[in-house]
């Protein structure tokens, strides 16, 4: 997962099929360094033609304080 603030893209999460699960899990990540700003969020995936990858994002939400 990335953020784009500007010129300046951070990644702030990479995951894997190494890291695989039966099912959705809940991420949470911490935004507080872009309050205040107008940011893009971006999910990449990136796969072989060897070995099929599924990346899911379902529900996404933003909380603010």
């Amino acid at each position: 997962m990335q953020v784009v603030d500007g010129s300046t893209t951070s990644t702030l999460a990479t995951y894997s099929n190494l890291n695989k699960t039966s099912g959705y899990v809940q991420k949470t990540l911490d935004l507080s360094a872009y309050r205040g700003k107008t940011v893009s969020v971006k999910f990449l995936l990136n796969e072989d033609s060897s070995l099929q990858t599924s990346f899911v994002v379902d529900d996404t939400s933003l909380t603010v304080s």
